[in-house]
């Protein structure tokens, strides 16, 4: 027995000396015939400008410092991957056969750039793979457990789109894929875009159907989590459930803008992506936070087939559901409908932080759709219809004098609590075409009088151009009785009396017959949950005020203008035939 322990040592004790051996092999003799392979196999040229040698260990490992590999030709930097420290771990006996085994791969302080030119072909395209396209393998995926297990430290990543230039920036203090079961465990800790994250996940299946179970991703403290695959087999195809009991949106969509740029952007959306995979996706949140905007009970179902995406949403807002179906392909179609009933618009006005002087419930519906590569392309296009009915409520005239203390004055010039007034009722309706959106109805009443309006807001070109006509319930607020005029960019419209207005009145008044008739037109379209707003009947009246208002207008102006107003008339009786049931219900 002695002596076998004494053999066993000895052959111990003789590895161990030899793999120290190995570890005094100086291997940067080979550094130039691995750079020139690798120029030949790649096309990019390879560097190892430090040390490259074998780190001691019962499994040799090759440690190479200081390695570069370039980039694309057509590139903005000059290196696509760069690293102050390599180390392959390589298993022996497989080496006796000629075969190469890599168990475990560390990189530390490594740097990854990817980038595409302005026709989308990526820097990681090598002219190898340019040359001999790969064929199919005849044997099989590999199987994930045959990948290496991998340790990064100190990585930074970054992605620079060709086509738009926007650069996404990325630094992880660690990631690592370390072997479990028959598969990996994957974690990635660091900032993506300044914003905190970290995934975590147990990864199996093989290189053509991956899975993703019991993964979780927090960015910037909001956490969401759930099972995913992804079957390469044909088309990408990607499906899951993923879940969340709140999920804050609020990091990624606010700041960085601003700056009185367009509303809607010229820069191309991904949606040539729509035909690169499939997806059928759920997605539900307890909570789908927005500043101070909360959305609860939150279901979104994604599917995309074929180049065509789906997504309807419901949700609830403080107790009010609401509906929002989006639609589209990669040929740039766009449709959207949206409905909620009976919200609280002032709320959620405050929730957004964009006033507090509103106190109202509101209906909405929009039904709408238009066709383009961008947001501009495709707000330059919408067609379709928006309604909005405001209940009864208060406002106050400081909301009129952040624009105008004109329209201040004209709107509400005095309510019955000061600066307060009862607001009865409000209510729209704009009919797209060609990204024009047109007042068919257009109307509020206080408790001191009635407004209507006319005019059209062009989304392509930004600009808004509204004509109001006030009528006061006094006597003796008639003197105050002027036309007002907001028009200018949707960012920053102007607004003041229009004292001209008295002379070219008539035509004003023409088309505030036609306002006033939308009105009563909408009520029976909004009028069919007993939930609404409209079922209150508030704007009933508001509509019954204004026609008298409107009888007296034509009354006076007689001749053709008398015959255009009963054209207007004579439309409006088709306007509930032509919207269409824009709530759904």
């Amino acid at each position: 027995m002695k002596k076998l322990l004494g053999f066993i040592l000895v052959v111990a004790l003789l590895l161990a000396g030899g793999l120290y051996a190995l570890t005094l092999v100086d291997l940067g003799r080979f550094a130039p015939q691995i750079e020139t392979a690798a120029k030949d196999a790649t096309g990019r040229t390879l560097k190892i400008e430090g040390p490259l040698h074998i780190g001691f260990s019962l499994v040799p490992t090759v440690v190479a410092e200081k390695v570069s590999f370039s980039n694309a030709e057509w590139g903005t930097k000059p290196n696509m991957i760069s690293a102050s420290r390599l180390e392959i771990e390589i298993a022996l006996l497989p080496l006796l056969s000629g075969n190469v085994d890599v168990r475990r791969v560390e990189i530390a302080d490594a740097d990854i750039f990817l980038e595409t030119d302005r026709q989308g072909r990526g820097n990681w395209v090598l002219a190898a793979n340019e040359a001999q396209p790969s064929t199919p393998s005849q044997g099989g995926a590999m199987a994930l457990a045959g990948i290496p297990e991998l340790n990064i430290t100190d990585f930074r990543f970054a992605y620079r789109d060709g086509t738009t230039g926007q650069l996404s920036e990325a630094a992880f203090d660690e990631v690592t894929l370390v072997g479990k079961g028959a598969g990996h465990h994957a974690i990635i800790e660091g900032k993506v875009n300044g914003s905190a994250v970290s995934f975590a996940s147990d990864i199996s299946g093989d290189a053509a159907n991956i899975a993703l179970n019991n993964a979780s991703l927090s960015v910037s403290g909001t956490s969401i989590g759930g099972d995913l695959s992804l079957d390469l087999t044909a088309k990408p195809k990607l499906t899951g459930a993923l879940t969340s009991p709140a999920f804050d949106v609020t990091p990624f969509l606010k700041g960085g803008g601003g700056g009185g740029g367009p509303l809607f952007s010229k820069e191309p959306l991904p949606l040539d992506g729509l035909s690169a995979v499939n997806a059928d996706l759920s997605l539900a949140l307890e909570e789908l936070r927005y500043g101070k905007l909360v959305l609860t009970s939150m279901k979104l179902p994604l599917k995309i087939q074929d180049g065509r995406l789906a997504a309807p949403l419901s949700a609830t807002y403080r107790g009010r559901p609401i509906k929002l179906a989006l639609n589209a392909d990669a040929r740039g179609n766009i449709a959207l409908d949206a409905d909620a009933v009976n919200f609280d618009l002032g709320r959620l006005l405050t929730d957004l932080d964009l006033t507090t002087m509103l106190t109202a419930n509101a209906d909405f519906g929009a039904r709408l759709k238009g066709q383009g590569k961008s947001l501009n392309a495709i707000a330059s296009s919408l067609n379709g219809q928006t309604n909005l009915l405001i209940g009864q409520g208060t406002i106050s005239s400081r909301a009129f004098a952040i624009v105008s203390d004109d329209l201040a004055r004209v709107l509400i010039p005095s309510g019955e609590s000061g600066d307060t007034a009862k607001l009865v009722c409000a209510i729209s309706r704009f009919d797209f075409a060609g990204g024009v959106g047109r007042a068919s109805a257009l109307a509020l009443e206080t408790d001191t009088l009635i407004t209507t309006g006319t005019g059209s807001v062009d989304l392509g070109k930004e600009r808004i151009d509204l004509f109001f006509k006030p009528k006061p319930k006094k006597a003796s607020l008639v003197s105050l009785a002027f036309p007002v005029r907001l028009s200018g960019p949707l960012t920053s419209p102007s607004a003041g009396l229009d004292r001209t207005g008295v002379a070219t009145g008539v035509a004003t008044a023409v088309g505030g017959v036609a306002l006033t008739g939308g009105v009563g037109a909408l009520l029976p379209l909004m009028s069919t949950g007993s939930g609404s707003v409209a079922a209150g009947g508030e704007c009933g009246a508001a509509a019954a005020a204004a026609s008298e208002e409107s009888r007296g207008v034509v009354g006076t102006i007689g001749g053709a203008a008398e015959g255009a107003a009963k054209g207007a008339g004579d439309v409006l009786e088709g306007i509930g035939r032509g919207i269409g049931n824009i709530f759904g219900r």
